[in-house]
């Protein structure tokens, strides 16, 4: 084993790094061929990685949604900035999720929205497909929120309103 200021490198055969982290965790935990155990671990990963990533997505937005409640209902307990929004306490709640909702849209999926330049002063109607949940609106209404400070009614079909939250 190389000791002190020795490194995998030194001497008369050099190792990469992943054989030499093996050759220090077969010392340090005195289990013989731990590389085969590392590879059988990370065949497991590999395998399970399609259905890890087909929970966290779900999951992240449930948590998400959960966590919007909360913070709002924080907002309502903590609401000693109606002087700053006399006209509406909860403009601070909107700007705060429509923030939360847009920075998730921008980081996880890339979420852009392009064109809203198009959009009439006025009122107006925008139809547009959603998947099997409706996240994408509300990715949509806080993007828009957050450029135009605009706020967007919503025609929706019954399930939507069964969501939990």
């Amino acid at each position: 084993m190389t000791g002190g200021n020795e490194s995998c490198t030194a001497g008369p055969t050099s190792m990469s790094y992943l054989t030499c982290l093996t050759y220090i965790l077969e010392e340090w935990t005195g289990v013989e061929h731990i590389g085969d155990y590392l590879s059988y671990a990370f065949y497991i990963l590999w395998v399970l990685f399609p259905l890890v990533v087909v929970f966290v997505l779900p999951g992240v937005i449930v948590i998400l949604f959960y966590i919007s409640i909360l913070l709002l209902h924080i907002y309502k307990r903590k609401n000693e900035i109606k002087e700053a929004y006399s006209h509406d306490v909860w403009v601070g709640g909107r700007e705060m999720l429509a923030t939360l909702w847009d920075g998730h849209g921008r980081i996880w999926h890339g979420y852009e929205l392009h064109g809203v330049e198009n959009l009439p002063p006025g009122p107006g109607l925008l139809v547009f497909y959603h998947g099997a949940t409706p996240v994408d609106f509300v990715y949509f209404s806080a993007r828009l929120h957050v450029m135009k400070k605009r706020g967007c009614s919503v025609v929706a079909d019954h399930f939507v309103f069964r969501l939990p939250g």
